[in-house]
């Protein structure tokens, strides 16, 4: 029903109160950036959203592989949605860096600063041999592939294509990780996890994926 209301241009126009003269700025522009940033626009105020990356999203563009949450067709839209609020959002600041939250506040005007920067560094295990050539976190595959579009030849961004791999994990970043692989051209994968297989934390469609992608799972 939303990507036919989004399809159509049936989506009601968003209710904006007039402008209150305040500014808030808004660290990182994933789920939770831009669902402060389109309500508090609603409310009247001035919202500028500051992203590290060159590509607006956060998770929702780095994260979710395209074949599960298509980019230009409903991450783009939803941005655009955002925008349309009046939401004004600058790439490639990194906030402590580029400027930092003092500046925003003492020297630009804002008087409130949302820090919506995401869970981005991932969680070793600290075992023997994670660092070794081939190894990576699931934040580090799926952001290769995902944003910088590792798996085509033209780009400057190459990652690791052996033909089996091992996914540590079972949940929705896994599976994500797994199905990536297997689209990569990964011809087996095995995936461990640390409970049982149909316990895993992720979406119900996921359990029926290993059967149809040549993937076993090791509980």
């Amino acid at each position: 029903m939303a990507d036919w209301t989004r399809e159509q241009g049936k989506a009601p126009a968003a209710a904006i109160a007039p402008s209150n003269g305040k500014k808030v700025a808004i660290i990182g522009s994933g789920p939770s950036g831009l669902a402060c940033a389109a309500d508090l626009a609603k409310l009247g105020y001035d919202v500028t959203i500051f992203e590290a990356l060159h590509r607006p999203g956060g998770v929702l563009e780095y994260g979710i592989p395209e074949f599960r949450l298509p980019k230009d067709k409903v991450v783009a839209a939803e941005i655009e949605a955002v925008k349309a609020l009046g939401v004004k959002i600058e790439l490639d600041v990194i906030i402590g860096r580029t400027v930092t939250i003092d500046s925003l506040m003492d020297e630009e005007g804002y008087e409130a600063v949302f820090v919506g920067s995401g869970a981005g560094l991932p969680r070793f295990m600290g075992i023997p041999g994670e660092n070794a050539n081939g190894v990576f976190s699931a934040n580090e595959f799926l952001t290769r592939n995902n944003l910088m579009k590792a798996f085509r030849p033209d780009y400057l961004t190459p990652i690791h294509a052996g033909k089996q791999c091992v996914v540590v994990g079972g949940g929705n970043v896994a599976m994500d990780a797994a199905r990536t692989a297997v689209r990569r051209g990964r011809r087996r994968q095995r995936r461990h996890g640390c409970r049982a297989y149909r316990a895993a934390p992720r979406r119900r469609d996921h359990h029926r994926l290993p059967p149809y992608r040549g993937g076993t799972s090791c509980p």
